[in-house]
């Protein structure tokens, strides 16, 4: 009996449509990354007022519902439902924070998932677009040493 398999192209999954993945090692404990996450990038990346840390709370932008928070694992992990600005649709995205074993060191990798995207063009624009924040992000940690002010979004 032969077994046929099939190959995907990259970004493409069976079950969520096209989707990404990024992700970038942080000189700062993951304690100190999540706080910033929640109060200042998320909500500045997402175009919303803010994230709550609890599962069904609404993502709001100035009264208007822009989706809801799906996942919640307070401290790593925080996962929406989210239609951004320049999309027509919803997406999930979620930012998931790791401490490397032994992290003595202090650093962080941050790791972004979008998924639910309509197609490659689409998926690509997002890489771009997500590589811009997080090289900023990575950049402005060097340069500042306490982490950024201003971030793109």
């Amino acid at each position: 009996m032969r077994t046929e398999t099939r190959h995907s192209p990259d970004g493409l999954t069976h079950d969520a449509g096209w989707q990404l993945a990024l992700r970038r090692a942080l000189p700062a404990p993951a304690e100190d990354v999540w706080r910033r996450l929640l109060a200042e990038w998320l909500p500045q990346w997402l175009g919303v007022d803010t994230v709550p840390q609890m599962v069904g709370a609404p993502l709001r932008d100035q009264g208007r519902v822009r989706g809801r928070v799906i996942g919640c694992h307070v401290g790593r992990r925080v996962r929406v439902r989210w239609t951004p600005r320049t999309l027509d649709h919803e997406t999930v995205f979620q930012v998931t924070l790791q401490e490397p074993s032994g992290a003595a060191s202090g650093e962080t990798t941050i790791e972004l998932h979008q998924e639910r995207l309509l197609g490659p063009a689409e998926r690509q624009s997002l890489i771009e677009h997500w590589t811009t924040v997080l090289d900023a992000l990575v950049a402005a940690y060097a340069t500042e040493g306490a982490g950024p002010q201003d971030l793109p979004g």
